[in-house]
């Protein structure tokens, strides 16, 4: 059985990549354009990993982390973002948060991390 990957941005362009590359490396995916959309697909769905953009309308990063603290989700989440990683520091403080990924990322890199995280975790 594959992972399940919630991919979680606001930019259609970012959301096809990410599906496609994930696709790609034999991993289902599932995806929301804003943050209340990815905690009803969190709540719905067995997922393993979350990959998530912090600046999304509706819910931002911070309140749909503290929603999925909330319902006591545990897989591990990655972020990504265009602001600073002092900024989203924050982030860090949840124990599902893996670790904050500056924009514009390497898709390489990201595809290693997607892979150590999931072996990690399991």
């Amino acid at each position: 059985m594959s992972n399940k990957i919630l991919i979680v941005d606001d930019q259609a362009g970012i959301r096809l990549l990410l599906e496609e590359i994930l696709k790609n490396e034999g991993y289902e995916t599932i995806s929301a354009k804003t943050g209340k959309q990815a905690c009803e697909l969190a709540e719905q769905h067995s997922i393993d990993l979350v990959i998530m953009d912090y600046n999304l309308p509706i819910m931002n990063g911070s309140e749909v982390l503290s929603h999925l603290d909330e319902i006591g989700f545990t897989a591990p989440v990655l972020i990504i973002t265009g602001r600073s990683r002092e900024s989203i520091e924050k982030a860090m403080e949840y124990p599902f948060v893996q670790e904050i990924i500056l924009k514009p990322f390497d898709i390489h890199k990201l595809k290693e991390m997607v892979s150590g995280t999931l072996t990690h975790s399991s």
